[in-house]
């Protein structure tokens, strides 16, 4: 990339000053002062096309992913138990999820294998609950899960979940406690099968503390890890300011979490694993933002956030499909795979403290583990932001940077001077994100 793109660049700034708030916003980086580090697992998402060995083969979607180099998948699907088991043998149909798994993940990543229930044809409640007589029957029903995975097809996978947001029903029935026992049982059939494996729950619905004390009440020696889901609203006519200003709280419920694991489980570091979360938890809803260049730069606050909180892992909802997915039904990336393909490429390494004076403007800064330097900055405004970036003196900087830019135009790939970049005013489009890689 050489001067003349730098060129175009400089006219792509001209061209947004139109309409900005007439007010410079002072961003601030501290490259003396990490809070956190990231890593390939901040930026990992969920999948669901694996359980349908048919859907799986789709070389168009799986290149994408090699492309994408997503390195963190959670495998989830509602009806995963039944998609992948036989219910005239009641018993999981290995072949299928052979399959499934042949035909998945070119780029290796770790997976977290959640069973998100019992099968259809164990015995329930009138309520919807698992019938107490089948609690050994579906702890054996997932320890052999174990087995299959781990030792009859070596996939060795690590991070499992024994179910998904059942949190709700059972705290509607008054038989939480009941939830816990279901879980202890799991949880300790799973490990008599492969001990190295790691357990985690209670998979809640929402960041919920009441129920998170309560399941390590209960549980606190038979977990791994911590998982959740947060979905930022319900109403598709929520505001787009409303869901934008929302994005720090994904940084508090890390630091809420962390304390009350500290608290239960101080013996022992529990890594805390967001394990869905999007612009709108209703897939019927209507909302489609997060398929637009708005939703893009939704992401890259809440990752933002979740780094600096020093998440260990997160999942968003999810890879593919026509309402959510950073993939289309038709195997197009959306804005929002750009984001997460830029965070694991180019946002894992320390990150260090920044500061703006604007709410809707926001920087994250990270030095990578060669020495190199990132600086991503987001727009979550309506109206351009003019900037004034200070603290970048402290930094040896080449005189072209490369830089990416994601906007309502797409996504460009160009350089931009040093002096451009450090001058009295860089240019934001209204929500936006530019990316600048600091060291050339």
């Amino acid at each position: 990339m050489g001067v003349s793109t730098a060129a175009a660049a400089s006219l792509w700034h001209t061209i947004s000053q139109v309409h900005q708030d007439t007010k410079s916003v002072r961003v601030s980086v501290d490259w003396q002062t990490s809070i956190a580090k990231s890593t390939a697992n901040t930026f990992g998402s969920n999948d669901y096309e694996i359980t349908t060995p048919e859907r799986a083969r789709d070389s168009a979607y799986q290149k994408l992913l090699s492309e994408l180099n997503i390195k963190l998948i959670r495998i989830h699907h509602g009806e995963l138990s039944d998609r992948w088991s036989n219910p005239a043998t009641k018993t999981w149909d290995i072949a299928k999820i052979k399959a499934g798994y042949d035909a998945s993940y070119p780029q290796k990543p770790i997976i977290i294998q959640n069973i998100g229930s019992w099968a259809k044809w164990m015995q329930q409640t009138p309520d919807g609950l698992l019938h107490p007589k089948e609690y050994d029957n579906y702890a054996a029903f997932c320890a052999e899960l174990v087995v299959i995975l781990n030792q009859r097809l070596s996939r060795k996978i690590l991070y499992w979940e024994p179910f998904n947001e059942q949190d709700v029903r059972y705290h509607k029935a008054g038989k939480l406690d009941e939830l816990w026992v279901i879980y202890n049982k799991v949880a300790q059939a799973m490990k008599a099968k492969d001990p190295k494996i790691k357990i985690g729950g209670p998979v809640l619905t929402w960041d919920e503390t009441s129920r998170l004390t309560s399941f390590l009440q209960s549980c606190a020696s038979n977990v791994d890890f911590i998982s959740w889901h947060r979905y930022a609203s319900g109403d598709a006519n929520d505001s787009t300011d409303k869901i934008m200003a929302y994005t720090p709280n994904y940084g508090q419920q890390v630091r809420e979490f962390r304390a009350i694991a500290k608290k239960y489980i101080p013996q022992r570091h529990i890594p805390l694993l967001l394990g869905e979360y999007n612009i709108n938890y209703s897939w019927e809803s209507g909302e489609k933002r997060q398929n637009t260049h708005i939703g893009a730069v939704w992401f890259a606050s809440v990752l933002k956030h979740l780094a600096e909180a020093g998440v260990d892992m997160a999942t968003s909802w999810h890879l593919k499909d026509g309402i959510y997915g950073m993939i289309d039904s038709e195997n197009r990336l959306r804005p929002a795979a750009s984001v997460f393909a830029w965070g694991v490429k180019y946002l894992t390494g320390t990150v260090m403290q920044t500061k703006s004076d604007r709410s809707s403007v926001e920087a994250m800064a990270v030095i990578n583990a060669d020495g190199k330097r990132s600086l991503l900055l987001i727009n979550k405004s309506a109206k351009p932001a003019e900037l004034t970036l200070t603290g970048m003196s402290k930094i040896k900087l080449p005189n072209i940077l490369p830089i990416f830019y994601l906007n309502a135009n797409g996504v460009q790939n160009t350089s931009i001077t040093q002096q451009l970049l450090l001058g009295k005013a860089f240019n934001l489009e209204a929500y936006s994100l530019a990316l600048v890689r600091l060291s050339g």
